[in-house]
């Protein structure tokens, strides 16, 4: 199967809602007006993974962000002047795209663009026990003391979230 890596645009944004619910449960839902408004003030790093029909098949939120920030579930992306990192708000692939390495090739896109930015690492908040996965694509556990950052990751409730970052200098 041949795949498409792009930018997301807003006409994307109904197959990105679709992936989103079957992806995750009601506890994580974002809905699309919110999903438009952060790919608005955020269009240079959102990606999605298509195939040659066209089919949207995984996509990734990302933007640049600060050391140990957390965006708090259902909120707008914040913008930042003096970026240290960039942030992986949300990457999801469908259900029937799994296993043919879209999560690996968007997380590449965030990478590259990270690094075009001159930011040396990614950070993410790992949800529904995915913290072993990112583990292994090089991201660690990072503790946070800042009580805002705190209430950000105490927004995903019952998801036993962890905030990570990765470095992308050796």
């Amino acid at each position: 199967m041949s795949i498409n890596i792009r930018l997301i645009s807003k006409h994307d944004l109904s197959a990105i809602v679709t992936i989103q619910d079957t992806c995750y449960g009601n506890e994580l839902f974002e809905d699309a007006s919110l999903i438009q408004r952060r790919l608005l003030s955020q269009p240079d790093s959102c990606w999605l993974a298509e195939s040659s029909s066209g089919e949207v098949l995984a996509y990734l939120f990302s933007y640049p962000s600060c050391d140990k920030q957390v965006a708090a579930l259902g909120s707008e992306f914040s913008r930042y002047t003096q970026a240290e990192l960039l942030y992986l708000h949300d990457m999801a692939v469908s259900q029937n795209a799994r296993g043919l390495g879209l999560a690996s090739r968007l997380l590449n896109c965030a990478e590259l663009y990270a690094m075009q930015l001159g930011l040396s690492r990614l950070a993410l908040v790992a949800v529904q026990g995915s913290v072993p996965y990112w583990q292994k694509q090089g991201f660690v556990v990072v503790s946070l003391c800042d009580t805002a950052a705190l209430q950000a990751l105490a927004s995903y409730t019952g998801q036993d979230a962890r905030y990570m970052q990765k470095s992308l200098v050796g």
